[in-house]
């Protein structure tokens, strides 16, 4: 038997204004062909996964494209057009197969697509015909369209956040797939959408609370003639149709099973809802007052409303802003993505002072650019690869990267835009997280992986920007009213579809 496996995976925030271009893919990963095989041993990712079950069935694995951009604006359509395009030709070129297993994220909208990974998976079923199986792996904070379920024959989602089980995602996926393929398995999904948003920084699998719970009891469904139950509480930053919530169950051969358990799964999360509304979010000055106060450190402060993983540029100024105020007397690190100021700083040269206007640049609705003066610490090429427990040995390339300090702060600049959840970005520069007092990150909860072992507290902060906790500042013209809570009077009943 041959399999073929891809990637194609970005998580779109409908509020940042900038597009997603091909040099978003590149800087993170774009692979093909045989490159999929030598660089995927050892990585915490779906694709390692469904190589993992591919090869104990002794099932020839065929690689075709992987690649996924870090979050940001809706992905230019020429992209969209050209990944697709490439993986449909993989397709065509692979002759004869018995199935696919495909890695989306779930919240790709694109120029003219706002169900982007539905569309994907509509065109790779057109490309192999009905009988074919197509199984594929998801983010949590996918937004379940029913062109996506429709397209499909069974769906696995990641049941941590931060998301650490990439791997176990891909096996479980590819489990029901050998599964169906062996005839011991017929998949049926169903999945019910509930009129619901909340934020990401409460969806979090290791703490006591309601996404804790709900992961729980999706686990506990997985029996018997349940193969799959997934809560995706969705990418909370999208502005577009047939948005919400979603419960998926698929079932071996029972699709009145798999509506039924979905139905109760999605009204356990409608029950929850209110006990998502319980984040603490500080301002910045009485944050970095309360670290700096601290005895030990670091103390992460997380920038939440400037997360580069929830799609934000990661150039917000707000909280650099306080940092110059306060003069922190302690080691202080925290990042910056401006490539002209990056520039600028390399241009100068390590040793020199250099006087920057830096950020509020790409997120200019929340933001402003501000006077940043320092002593060049480093310049030069810096990339790295994830430890902790996400995205584990994936790379991830900064671009031209500076650090400039002035007095206790060390700020890294970068060209590219980066996830900074995790100790090595900091590391990549040659500055050391756990001798520091204070650590920022752009992140709302995907950083605990990296730093929750090494943190003397987190704090969450409440600054500007383009994903924000605070729901109610972003104008939403396009999801489906009612919505909780943006709509405090929303009822649920659940619909299977």
């Amino acid at each position: 038997m041959r399999v073929l496996i891809a990637e194609l995976k970005q998580e779109t925030n409908t509020f940042v204004p900038q597009g997603t271009g091909l040099a978003q893919f590149e800087n993170w990963h774009l692979w093909e062909g045989e490159r999929i095989l030598s660089e995927a041993p050892g990585l915490n990712w779906e694709v390692t996964g469904f190589l993992d079950v591919l090869a104990e069935a002794g099932i020839e694995p065929v690689p075709a494209i992987a690649t996924m951009s870090i979050s940001g604006g809706r992905v230019e359509q020429a992209v969209f057009d050209d990944l697709l395009g490439r993986l449909l030709a993989h397709i065509e070129r692979a002759g004869e197969i018995d199935a696919v297993l495909l890695a989306l994220h779930g919240a790709m909208v694109s120029d003219r697509h706002d169900d982007g990974d539905g569309v994907i998976a509509a065109a790779v079923r057109e490309a192999i015909g009905p009988d074919i199986p197509l199984v594929i792996s998801l983010d949590l904070h996918a937004n379940i369209t029913r062109l996506l379920v429709e397209s499909v024959d069974a769906i696995a989602g990641f049941k941590t956040a931060p998301h650490i089980d990439h791997r176990d995602t891909g096996q479980r996926a590819a489990r029901m797939l050998v599964k169906q393929l062996r005839g011991e398995a017929k998949p049926e999904t169903r999945m019910v959408k509930i009129p619901l948003v909340t934020p990401a920084s409460t969806h979090l699998h290791h703490l006591p609370g309601p996404f804790q719970r709900l992961m729980e009891l999706s686990k506990e469904l997985e029996a018997g003639p349940v193969l799959a139950a997934t809560l995706f509480t969705v990418q909370p930053w999208l502005d577009i149709e047939e948005f919400g919530f979603a419960a998926v169950v698929v079932t071996d051969g029972d699709p009145d099973l798999a509506g039924r358990v979905a139905a109760d799964l999605a009204q356990r999360a409608w029950d929850e809802r209110e006990a998502f509304f319980a984040t603490e979010l500080v301002e910045p000055a009485e944050a970095i007052e309360r670290a700096l106060a601290h005895p030990t450190g670091p103390v992460v402060l997380s920038e939440v409303a400037d997360g580069n993983g929830a799609g934000s540029p990661g150039d917000a100024t707000a909280v650099i802003a306080a940092l110059l105020e306060a003069g922190p007397p302690k080691t202080t690190l925290a990042t910056m993505h401006d490539a002209e100021a990056a520039l600028a700083a390399f241009a100068v040269g390590v040793g020199a002072e250099v006087d920057l206007m830096i950020g509020g640049k790409l997120d200019n609705i929340y933001n402003q650019p501000i006077r940043y003066t320092g002593v060049v610490e480093f310049a030069g090429p810096a990339s790295f690869r994830f430890g902790g427990g996400g995205y584990t040995g994936l790379p991830m390339d900064m671009g031209l990267t500076a650090v400039v300090r002035h007095e206790g702060l060390h700020l890294v600049i970068t060209s590219h835009s980066c996830f900074t959840i995790d100790p090595e970005i900091y590391r990549a520069v040659g500055l050391e997280p756990t001798e520091a007092q204070i650590v920022i990150v752009k992140s709302a909860g995907q950083f605990r992986s990296g730093y929750s072992d090494l943190a003397a507290e987190i704090i969450l902060l409440d600054s500007p920007g383009m994903s924000s906790d605070r729901l109610d500042i972003y104008t939403f013209h396009h999801v489906p009213r009612p919505l909780y809570p943006l709509d405090r009077e929303t009822t649920f009943t659940p619909v299977v579809g």
